[in-house]
């Protein structure tokens, strides 16, 4: 066996220099990146690609209420309850019941 060859499901990340991590460049390359994804994720729910329920819910979220992406992931948890699932059709009640729970998320920071 190769001993370069690494076997996990996800590669490690590289290290990296502490003056490279503060330098502005760099900054900016992960900023790019971050928004990259995120214009991403618009993109497919705008043409309707996205098929995951959760991931369409966590986006309406953001979104309508001025949620993060992480604390919609806490809304998400709290409308599941902890069940296993992708999470509930989006009705008119369960807007509201979303809307309750975005409140309640808003207070917790």
């Amino acid at each position: 066996q190769d001993p370069d060859k690494y076997v996990g499901k996800y590669l490690p990340k590289p290290m990296i220099t502490h003056g490279l991590r503060v330098s502005r460049s760099y900054r900016k390359a992960k900023g790019a990146t971050r928004r990259a994804a995120v214009r991403a994720r618009q993109v497919e729910e705008e043409r309707g690609l996205l098929l995951d329920v959760r991931k369409q819910m966590r986006m309406e979220l953001k979104r309508n209420t001025g949620l993060g992406w992480t604390r919609s992931l806490l809304v998400c948890k709290m409308v599941e309850m902890h069940e296993r699932g992708k999470g509930p059709p989006i009705t008119q009640s369960t807007r509201a019941k979303l809307t309750e729970f975005a409140d309640l998320a808003k207070m917790a920071t």
